[in-house]
């Protein structure tokens, strides 16, 4: 297990200026698909791990109640809606997290879970070749990203581990959406809705 805070802290200004200039137009093409797949306002809505809260700000524009993060820890069945965007590969206990997320949101709520595809995290695409090439995509290593003069770490998961975990807490799969990357010609980003 790895020790990423300080990594984060000493970084944060470098996120926040990725982020907001929209890391290559590759933010903004996956809010697209998220916000496509958000129900209507309805209740409290949770932004986990909302990083610098641009998602936050945006949810709350759309007329969600989102909660401040002063505001936690939240009651059982407390949410109405949970969205948890680019967190999950941090996580090392996947099956602790799923039920958390299960935890709070209340019966007929909605988690949209918005992540780093797993094929993008065991792949390279050969844009001149027009190749995808795997390696390692079975195999669930952390691995270490960088952020500026520092690094951080994603565990790799499979498809079928974010599936299998969160169905296993009691949650229903209603959609899935996989965004494309800046080529067009393979997934980036992986799109979850799930009911409880």
């Amino acid at each position: 297990m790895h020790d990423e805070s300080a990594a984060w802290n000493a970084e944060a200004h470098e996120w926040v200026d990725r982020i907001r200039e929209g890391m290559g137009g590759r933010v903004h093409a996956h809010d697209a698909s998220l916000y496509g797949l958000l129900p209507p306002p309805s209740g409290l809505t949770l932004d986990v791990g909302c990083g610098e809260g641009r998602i936050s700000r945006e949810l709350r524009a759309r007329g969600y109640d989102v909660a401040r993060i002063d505001a936690l820890p939240v009651d059982d069945g407390a949410a109405r809606l949970v969205v948890c965007v680019n967190v999950l590969p941090h996580i090392h206990d996947l099956e602790s997290a799923a039920r958390e997320l299960a935890r709070v949101l209340g019966p007929g709520g909605s988690l949209l879970i918005g992540t780093i595809h797993p094929v993008a995290q065991a792949g390279t695409f050969d844009e001149e070749a027009g190749e995808l090439r795997l390696r390692g995509y079975f195999t669930h290593d952390a691995h270490a990203v960088p952020l500026g003069d520092h690094h951080v770490f994603h565990q790799h998961r499979t498809i079928e581990d974010y599936v299998r975990t969160l169905l296993a807490v009691g949650l229903t799969l209603t959609d899935l959406r996989e965004v494309a990357g800046p080529s067009g010609e393979v997934p980036l980003y992986l799109d979850l809705l799930l009911t409880r």
